[in-house]
């Protein structure tokens, strides 16, 4: 999935849990907080030689298309 597909699918999972009083912004912050989350959790060191670099990438990538919807 690309980035600005998985920023959207992010946003539209918290804003469907929220009232209609509450606003779509709410639900980027709710998304912001768990890209946020992924981000801080992934290692900084490569054991297994994966690709971290790409990942990393990814959900930074995420964080800026949520931020711009």
């Amino acid at each position: 999935m690309k980035p600005k597909e998985k920023a959207k699918e992010l946003v539209d999972k918290y804003d469907s849990t929220l009232t209609y009083l509450e606003s779509k912004s709410k639900a980027k912050l709710c998304a912001l907080i768990a890209v946020d989350e992924i981000i801080n959790s992934n290692p900084h060191s490569n054991p297994l030689n994966t690709n971290v670099e790409s990942t990393m990438s990814y959900w930074q990538q995420v964080k800026q298309e949520i931020e711009a919807l």
